[in-house]
């Protein structure tokens, strides 16, 4: 436990600079987006025509219309929801792909594990230290967004404001994880990350255009970003969905552990499609 709770610290302080740069940056986006909403409440007729303007498959795309972006939960549904899985996203992809495999392709990995560490405590210290840089990324964010709650007329409490940064983290958890995994069979870190950015991006295309056509929608179903829930109430979360996508992270980081736990460490550089035994 104690080699466990080290490698923790120090993967959760080797992150620190990434969870204060992301996470005050959706602060300050939220701090910037709140105020926001009262200038856009005293002019709703202006925006209401120029809205009503736009295509109704431009609208459709952020998943709303020209009556419902005009709402406290539309407004921050497309101004800042639709697109915090992407831009956090970012983050998780990197992270989780360079969570082990960069000490790896750096040559450091052998020497860390020649140390009284073992694997086990290893895997999960790194394991739980990028869910916790995670977790700091999102905490953030939510102060950010909920700090001048109190002078908006939004109406959302701060209890109100967590739900979709719940349904946040989920997305941010199942992106890290597939990075995660994929990072222990690909050959290299670069290409573990590049596959799990295009399936992320893939699927909020995806599921944004999946009112184009029943074929789209089919194939948005299998993908992360149709589950994600923007909702501001706990009593329309989908408690089903939430706990099906923290399911698939946790099979997905039993699957990077077994087979963590079976390979042979690259002495450093990329390796190939050679499965090791």
């Amino acid at each position: 436990m104690k080699r466990l709770w080290t490698t923790f610290r120090y993967t959760f302080n080797g992150l620190r600079w990434q969870i204060l740069g992301w996470g005050i940056g959706l602060a300050l986006y939220g701090l910037m987006l709140i105020p926001m909403y009262e200038t856009m409440a005293g002019q709703q007729d202006q925006l209401q025509k120029l809205i009503s303007s736009y295509p109704p498959e431009f609208l459709a795309f952020f998943g709303g219309d020209a009556d419902s972006l005009m709402t406290p939960a539309g407004f921050l549904g497309m101004y800042a929801f639709s697109m915090l899985p992407v831009i956090v996203g970012i983050f998780s992809v990197l992270a989780g792909s360079g969570l082990i495999v960069s000490d790896e392709e750096h040559g450091r990995l052998d020497l860390i594990l020649a140390h009284p560490v073992g694997r086990p405590p290893f895997f999960f210290g790194r394991f739980l230290g990028m869910l916790g840089a995670s977790l700091g990324i999102i905490f953030l964010g939510w102060l950010g967004f909920s700090l001048l709650l109190g002078q908006s007329s939004l109406g959302f409490t701060w209890g109100q404001m967590a739900v979709p940064f719940l349904s946040l983290f989920v997305q941010v958890l199942v992106y890290a994880i597939l990075a995660f995994l994929l990072s222990m069979f690909l050959p290299s870190r670069s290409l573990a990350a590049m596959v799990s950015g295009v399936v992320m991006v893939a699927s909020y295309l995806l599921s944004s255009l999946s009112f184009m056509s029943e074929g789209v929608e089919m194939i948005a179903r299998i993908l992360p970003y149709h589950y994600y829930q923007t909702v501001l109430s706990f009593q329309e979360l989908n408690l089903a969905w939430l706990f099906a996508l923290i399911g698939i992270s946790l099979l997905m980081g039993l699957l990077a552990w077994f087979r963590f736990a079976r390979r042979d460490i690259r002495l450093s550089g990329e390796g190939s499609w050679r499965l090791s035994r």
